[in-house]
């Protein structure tokens, strides 16, 4: 038994260096480029739109639960044969429909707590800028989505082992330079922003028609939308600490670069082991809730968070050197030790949450992973703002 467990770790942790480290690292690149737009740009967020600092991890946090959701029921219908292989599936688009309705609601709600415990600066072109964003970036991240997922199926891979770090970073990579480019734009030519706010509008609108997205057919998803609903209005806590302690975080100057990637690491990881363990509890491979199966999956994804974590600070650091010239300060080493331990606790989190969905009749792919990975949001905030008052000595 001991020698089957090990083989079979053996094999995890060569499929997690082998398929999904490479997802993980490029997920992480792709949160490094949005971070890079916040860290230049964080400053000139924080006094002029401090709103959206508020709404920020509600809607990186969104994007990946609406689409990391639908990747992980797009791989369970897959395995099941009720979605064909293609994007030319008529799923695929009433899907991506489904999923641009689900996210607009929350948004204008974060906006509108935002509005009202205070911050009102600017309100209304935050509101355009991220209802504008919400629709552009929806569309992109559902195709990716839905690509991502379908090609990964048909070429023999695992779609959990890559499709949620991958959806939840292209979100993250889209969504912070879409909101820097839109204030941009905003103070640049305020005509033009909302020439392309009513431009977005009306393709949402024909998209919808196209999609011909029936009544029964968002019901289906009624769960999903209460869920995420539920969710981002939970992810003001993530809000209200990133702008209550903005000032902070700022002065350690590597942490503003590397905030967006951490959150989506965290997720990532969470999300990972949401998706295994909910595809294998459909498929009963999961009897109790000490499962070497699951276990394993835990440990060998565990062994690639140092390579992360460590990648995560030097690539950050650099672009912090190149973009504001400021050296990267000693007591990042915490980062690099502590980072391991803080997605292993996330990952155990994970598992735990779904498996006790599960046994109560919720499916994970529904419930568990948006809600991991808007709490990993709000840890990951915890996490980064402890950091930021060590760094900075506050």
């Amino acid at each position: 038994m001991r020698e089957e467990i090990r083989s079979e770790l053996g094999e995890k942790i060569r499929e997690a260096y082998l398929v999904t480290l490479p997802s993980l690292f490029t997920s992480q690149i792709f949160g490094l480029f949005g971070g890079t737009f916040l860290g230049k740009y964080f400053d000139l967020i924080r006094k002029q739109f401090p709103g959206l600092l508020v709404v920020l991890p509600g809607i990186m946090g969104l994007r990946g639960n609406v689409f990391g959701s639908m990747a992980s029921r797009f791989s369970t219908l897959l395995y099941l044969g009720d979605l064909r292989p293609s994007l030319r599936d008529g799923r695929v688009l009433k899907e991506i429909v489904l999923r641009m309705i689900i996210s607009l609601i929350p948004v204008v709600l974060l906006w509108a707590i935002g509005v009202v415990t205070g911050i009102k600066k600017n309100a209304f072109d935050v509101l355009l800028i991220v209802v504008t964003s919400t629709i552009l970036v929806s569309f992109i991240l559902g195709y990716f989505t839905s690509f991502v997922t379908i090609f990964a199926f048909r070429r023999g891979t695992d779609p959990d082992s890559i499709a949620a770090p991958l959806v939840a970073s292209m979100g993250d990579f889209l969504t912070v330079p879409s909101l820097v480019l839109f204030i941009l734009l905003i103070e640049d030519s305020p005509r033009a922003f909302r020439f392309f706010n009513y431009a977005m509008i009306v393709l949402f609108l024909v998209v919808a028609v196209v999609s011909r997205v029936r009544r029964e057919e968002f019901l289906e998803l009624k769960q999903v939308f209460i869920t995420v609903t539920v969710l981002a209005l939970l992810s003001t806590i993530s809000g209200s600490l990133l702008a209550r302690f903005s000032g902070i975080i700022q002065a350690s100057v590597i942490l503003s670069f590397i905030y967006p990637s951490l959150l989506s690491s965290f997720g990532n990881y969470g999300s990972i082991i949401a998706a295994k363990t909910s595809t294998k509890l459909h498929l009963g491979e999961i009897e109790s809730f000490i499962c070497p199966k699951a276990l394993t999956d835990i440990l060998a994804l565990f062994t690639t968070a140092p390579v992360i974590g460590l990648t995560k600070v030097l690539i950050g650091g650099f672009l912090m050197v190149l973009v504001t010239g400021n050296p990267i300060p000693r007591s990042v080493y915490l980062l690099i030790l502590t980072y391991p331990f803080m997605a292993l606790f996330v990952m155990l989190y994970a598992y735990t949450l779904s498996y006790i969905m599960f046994k109560y009749s919720i499916d994970p792919d529904h419930v568990a992973i948006p809600l991991i990975s808007n709490n990993s949001d709000i840890f990951g905030t915890i996490y980064v703002v402890i950091m930021a008052k060590v760094m900075v000595g506050a």
